[in-house]
């Protein structure tokens, strides 16, 4: 069973990788999010099997992007409007990716709403508040955390925010795009987080267990 486990994670590691390949920005982006999700739920007391959904199912968050055309994922400049909206359906094709694979039903929420909001302005079904699903919320989080601070087009000058900024728009977003619940619990990780970014900068780490 172990070795099965083994091969099961080694095989979601390597999706997304190959996702990452295709976006020049996104560098370790699924591994610092599964990190950093990991952080945050172990903060929040999550029992191991939750923690165990959110080891193999944030990997995949953006599991959908693999049916995003090059033009619009590797497009240096900042995205039209078509062009975003294009761009958001990679909730909805991963998770219709997602939903072909039975051993993996329990992690379609992370995959499908982790860009849902607080608030109900997210996407893709607008979700509001506890409508959004506790794994999503918690990936929603990370996922915004990692995007402010890592080099990206959509940022003014492509260069990712300092970490003190990027915590503070963490805070000042509670209870509106995310669960104010999980903002504070990330809030309370910021000594750890810092570690492991310096660390991803040396190498790559593994998530947390």
């Amino acid at each position: 069973m172990i070795k099965q486990e083994d091969l099961f994670l080694s095989t979601i590691t390597t999706l997304a990788q190959a996702i990452e390949l295709r976006d020049q920005y996104t560098g370790a982006h699924s591994a610092r999010v599964t990190h950093y999700s990991l952080l945050l739920a172990q903060k929040l007391s999550l029992p191991q099997r939750e923690l165990e959904l959110l080891r193999i199912g944030t990997p995949l968050h953006d599991l959908g992007k693999i049916a995003i055309a090059d033009s619009i994922l590797r497009n240096p400049d900042r995205l039209t409007p078509e062009e975003y909206k294009i761009m958001q359906t990679h909730t909805i094709k991963g998770d219709a990716i997602i939903s072909m694979i039975p051993d993996l039903h329990e992690i379609r929420p992370i995959v499908r709403s982790h860009h849902e909001r607080w608030d109900g302005r997210g996407y893709p079904d607008g979700l509001a508040g506890d409508q959004i699903p506790l794994l999503a919320r918690i990936v929603a989080v990370a996922n915004a955390f990692d995007a402010m601070t890592s080099n990206a087009p959509y940022h003014p000058d492509r260069k990712g925010r300092p970490p003190e900024v990027a915590f503070a728009e963490v805070g000042r977003q509670a209870d509106h795009q995310f669960d104010a619940v999980c903002a504070d619990a990330f809030l309370d990780t910021q000594e750890q987080i810092m570690e492991s970014m310096a660390t991803f900068q040396q190498t790559p780490v593994k998530p947390c267990s």
